[in-house]
């Protein structure tokens, strides 16, 4: 693997409210001149960026809408639909099944490109024409309150969920899973899951993060084929334990029935000792590598010489990655699957050879475009399906298109542009309704401040006979009425009022578990502040005192320890 510190140049970020300092090493400049697009022969190198990398990825993630939806109306047939942008979004938006097929043609909106003036305003004018679609959402049945999903049965208000059946206010539940509720990245075939994060084919699972194979476990830590534990951290192939401590068959399930069934006042006990265990006393890898060479990074799986990658799965050769499939030779990319040659792009699958690129499936050699399909040499494209050789959605002959690219290159060059991605103004959401507010929170002043888009759009109060408070529900499961499908609850924490649908009541009922007493925003919320932060830092061991990079900062309570001292410590 190539050393990654020869040759660093320092840089100072460009943005006027960050101004970090950065290192852009040699090896970085190498990833930039591979990937760099070819025109005519000729190829047009990157230049360095000119953002830090914090920045960079909070750009990218400013373009995301996962978990908002709204009620409005198509702009073309004029029926009420589920959309992630709301009613006042200033774009226009169609319904899935108009935007995909060839009742309309986005060719309509081709222009010339005006060398006097920025490539980015000349697109942004473009984005405000060209519809955008509603939501995505493939091939699913009953699934119609769900985004950047698709081949899902009954799914509710749920977000990247794929080939799953029956999950609800869950997001990134893939391969197989069902009848999950509040649950994030669970894979494998999951079932019967709540409140968990980072699961792996495991059944029954509550309050629970990174497990593997395990089945009726709850508030369990980095456990792997473990059956019928409580509160336990770091254990392997065990079963009938409680805090880490064995018991038998019958000791074990006389001191669950103490436990069970759950009021919601000792589950929230319950909660915050998980907590505390999780901090005081489980033992933390420094970053969770599986099967990961050459790398760092974070929750990285099968990948090699990859460097700052984070939660992403079969990556060779990349850079600054980030919930990513079956990447090669890419930097700077968020939410990219199968794919090769790209740099500073979000949202791509099945793609070779973008640069700048929003929400493309299926393309090749495209540049600086946004929700293209199935198309190749494209360059300042929206909305485009099956197409090629245009710019601005005009059509150029082959023998047309190149040289006039070269010609937009050489002008974005000396305007700056040429190498950035999309700029934050220009979100196609509020700052507030995107994956960069989870993040890189901003209140609305300082968004303003800075020019970036903010929605102040707020649903109306759910059609209901009466709202109760939090306080007013009853502690168990066995005392709440059917009625309390026609009621809405207010959160105890933000106060916004939300219901109970019938398949979640079910859920309850049958795991045991009491009414949650927030809202799904909120919990969800809850469930990412468990998260480590996408970022690394130096400190020492715990255990041996070797340097070690991590992501748990230092300062944390947790106690983390090298790769050598975690596998010692439990297995």
């Amino acid at each position: 693997m190539h050393d990654p510190t020869t040759s660093i140049t320092g840089k100072v970020c460009a943005n006027a409210w960050c101004r970090q300092f950065f290192e852009v090493t040699e090896d970085d400049r190498q990833y930039l001149e591979r990937v760099a697009p070819s025109v005519g022969g000729k190829k047009y190198s990157i230049p360095p960026p000119t953002h830090c990398p914090d920045c960079r990825q909070q750009r990218r993630l400013a373009w995301r809408n996962e978990r908002f939806m709204y009620r409005r109306k198509c702009d073309f047939s004029g029926k009420e639909i589920v959309s992630m942008y709301p009613p006042n979004s200033p774009f226009k938006v169609y319904e899935q099944e108009i935007w995909w097929s060839d009742k309309w043609n986005a060719l309509k909106y081709g222009r010339d490109f005006d060398f006097s003036r920025p490539f980015f305003e000349q697109f942004r004018e473009l984005q405000l024409e060209v519809p955008r679609v509603a939501l995505v959402n493939k091939q699913s049945e009953n699934a119609h309150y769900t985004n950047h999903s698709g081949k899902n049965k009954n799914c509710y208000l749920s977000s990247v969920t794929f080939e799953s059946e029956d999950i609800y206010y869950s997001d990134w539940v893939i391969d197989h899973c069902r009848d999950c509720v509040d649950c994030s990245y669970l894979n494998e075939g999951c079932e019967l899951c709540y409140e968990t994060y980072y699961a792996w084919g495991s059944y029954r699972a509550f309050f629970c993060d990174f497990i593997k194979r395990c089945r009726n476990v709850w508030f369990c830590y980095d456990c792997m084929s473990c059956t019928d534990c409580f509160m336990c951290v770091n254990l392997r192939n065990k079963q009938y334990c409680i805090e880490n401590k064995q018991y038998s068959k019958e000791e074990y399930e006389k001191r669950m029935a103490k436990i069970f069934p759950l009021s919601s006042f000792a589950l929230g006990n319950l909660r915050k000792e998980y907590i505390r265990r999780k901090e005081r006393v489980a033992v933390h890898p420094a970053t969770y590598q599986v099967q990961s060479e050459d790398s760092t990074g974070d929750l990285l799986f099968s990948s090699k010489d990859c460097k700052e990658c984070f939660d992403s799965i079969n990556m060779q050769d990349c850079r600054y990655c980030t919930d990513a499939i079956d990447v090669k030779d890419a930097l700077d990319i968020y939410h990219v699957g199968w794919a090769e040659m790209m740099y500073e792009c979000h949202a791509i699958t099945n793609a070779y050879n973008l640069i700048a690129c929003h929400f493309t499936y299926d393309n090749k050699n495209a540049m600086y475009c946004d929700c293209t399909q199935n198309s190749h040499d494209l360059f300042g494209c929206a909305g485009m399906n099956q197409a090629s050789f245009c710019v601005l959605n005009k059509q150029y002959s082959e023998k047309e298109y190149r040289p006039l690219v070269e010609k937009i290159i050489e002008h974005m060059r000396k305007t700056g542009e040429w190498g950035e991605f999309f700029p934050l103004q220009f979100i196609p959401f509020g700052y507030n309704q995107s994956r960069a507010q989870e993040y890189f929170p901003l209140t609305k002043d300082q968004a303003t401040a800075r020019g970036i888009p903010w929605s102040q759009f707020e649903s109306p109060p759910p059609d209901v006979k009466r709202i109760i408070s939090a306080s007013q529900l009853p502690e168990s499961i066995a005392e709440v009425p059917d009625d309390i499908l026609e009621w809405a609850v207010r959160c105890e924490l933000s106060q916004r009022p939300f219901r109970i649908i019938k398949q979640e009541l079910d859920f309850y009922r049958r795991t045991g578990l009491p009414i949650p007493r927030r809202h799904p925003d909120q919990r969800y919320l809850d469930r990412m502040a468990q998260r480590r932060p996408r970022k690394l830092s130096t400190r020492d061991c715990m255990k041996c005192g070797k340097k070690i990079e991590t992501a748990y900062a230092p300062g944390r309570p947790e106690i983390v320890y090298c790769e050598k001292c975690y596998l010692k410590e439990v297995y």
